[in-house]
């Protein structure tokens, strides 16, 4: 999935000569390996181990003013800030906490799908969604 495209997209904004970045490395890959679900971990590189631009992620980087900073985006909007600590258990907890957003979503497309139906079924449907 790319930036910008649909669904839930934790990204983690970074520059190579950080030492804050180079220390949460180790807990967001960690993260990432544990993390089973809808949300995307992505890393973006903004400053290079010179501190010079990215310039491929210019535009994904304008609004970052400092290292890391961690954003969580549906379908290409951002959502919330990161504020947590940097473990990698409190990453795939921020993520799960977010997961529910797709399933609220998923809901009015699941039941404009169903059949017009009777009462006690759409109350069978109701309960079982």
């Amino acid at each position: 999935m790319g930036f910008g495209k649909l669904g839930l997209e934790l990204r983690e904004y970074y520059a190579a000569a950080c030492g804050h970045c180079q220390a949460l490395a180790p807990a967001w890959k960690a993260a990432q390996k544990a993390y089973i679900g809808p949300v995307t971990f992505r890393q973006i590189e903004c400053h290079d181990q010179n501190w010079n631009p990215v310039p491929e992620n210019t535009e994904l980087c304008k609004d970052i003013r400092a290292f890391p900073t961690i954003k969580m985006f549906k379908d290409g909007k951002e959502l919330s800030d990161y504020e947590g600590n940097r473990s990698s258990a409190s990453l795939v907890d921020f993520a799960k906490q977010h997961e529910k957003l797709l399933k609220q979503s998923a809901l009015p497309l699941l039941a404009a799908a169903l059949p017009p139906a009777s009462s006690s079924r759409q109350r069978q449907a109701a309960a079982f969604l």
